[in-house]
């Protein structure tokens, strides 16, 4: 049993000493550049949002951290944290607050080639888009979710392999294949896990669809495959993009279908968009009473529409407004989200650029 208590505390020591390695040589290699010189960035986010969900009211300060670190021309290591205190009444009326933290990710990329780059440490899962590209709160459209993100694990610890081809002019193919290891830690918690992603962008049609699979190698080990659909035409500022999931465990299926609209074409409205989203979640067939209890809101089935607005007071500072209607037998909910969040980004020390 002591070695499974003592284990986080040995990977750790392997992981400083192999850190002091690679930035042994990402340094070495950074003095033969071509004269171009990278320096670590601080960035991320700040955001309060107050959100009302079937009459229950929760006021919700963050801050996601995000730290870039370039080593060299061939070596990244990027890590992102967040804190997050919760405010909501409790049965007496009083404000009860409920902190929150977590380490997103914290990995160590080498860029191999031009197709290959490999990954190592604590990453989002490439199992389609929504997590890798739309999740952080300065980025998303609609400040909530979709219902399908907890259907499969968001982030993986172990090693990951990603890049793109182009395959003629006309398509670009871009893969990603993983594994991650079992962990119960409270911040590195992730799942025994194998999976992969593959997709093709189409640059004259803008378009890019592609399929995912995960196969978790614990439990009951339940799989679960994906598609994803990203539209953006080129005459119009308009995102149309789209997602279905289902496992062959009791965490369901269902899929989404999500619209942005930058209203850029109106001077006196440049700075509105205007975002809808419909999706529908179903529940896994036979579960039992215990399960359903134990799954929550994955355990029943769901239909849900959401329509929001973001106003940019400036390119780094954004107010957020979305109003949601939640579907579910015999628990029918509004969902309100009003808010404001800011990007931020700070280079570690001004000596960049050009040497």
């Amino acid at each position: 049993m002591c070695r499974f208590v003592w284990w986080p505390r040995h990977i750790a020591k392997a992981g400083l000493l192999g850190l002091f390695f690679v930035i042994s040589i990402a340094l070495q290699a950074q003095d033969d550049g071509d004269g171009i010189k990278a320096v670590p960035v601080l960035t991320g986010s700040t955001a309060y949002f107050t959100r009302v969900t079937a009459g229950q009211y929760q006021d919700a300060p963050s801050v996601s951290p995000l730290l870039l670190l370039p080593l060299g021309d061939k070596w990244l290591i990027n890590a992102k944290g967040s804190y997050s205190d919760t405010f909501s009444k409790n049965a007496q009326g009083d404000y009860n607050g409920s902190i929150s933290y977590g380490l997103g990710y914290a990995q160590i990329d080498y860029i191999a080639n031009r197709f290959v780059t490999l990954t190592a440490g604590r990453f989002i899962t490439p199992f389609n888009i929504y997590g890798e590209r739309f999740a952080p709160n300065w980025i998303r459209s609609l400040q909530a979710g979709p219902l399908t993100s907890p259907v499969t694990s968001g982030s993986s610890l172990g090693g990951m392999v990603r890049g793109g081809i182009p395959a003629s002019e006309a398509i670009n193919v871009n893969y990603a294949v993983y594994f991650s290891s079992n962990n119960t830690h409270h911040l590195l918690a992730t799942d025994r896990s194998t999976g992969a992603r593959l997709g093709f962008f189409l640059p004259r049609q803008r378009v890019e669809l592609g399929a995912s699979f995960q196969q978790v190698l614990q439990a009951d080990r339940p799989h679960s495959s994906g598609f994803y659909f990203v539209w953006q035409p080129n005459r119009v500022p308009l995102s149309v993009r789209s997602e279905y999931v289902r496992s062959s465990g009791t965490k369901g299926s269902g899929y989404w279908v999500e619209s942005v609209y930058r209203l850029s074409q109106i001077p006196s409205l440049r700075r509105l968009e205007l975002a809808a989203r419909g999706q529908q979640f179903f529940a896994a067939e036979n579960l039992s009473a215990a399960t359903i209890k134990k799954l929550g809101a994955l355990g029943k089935d769901t239909n849900q529409v959401d329509g929001g607005l973001n106003y940019y007071l400036r390119s780094d500072i954004r107010a957020s407004a979305s109003y949601g209607r939640q579907f579910v037998l015999g628990k029918n909910a509004n969902l309100w989200v009003v808010g404001m969040t800011y990007r931020f980004v700070m280079p570690m020390w001004p000596q960049g650029g050009s040497l």
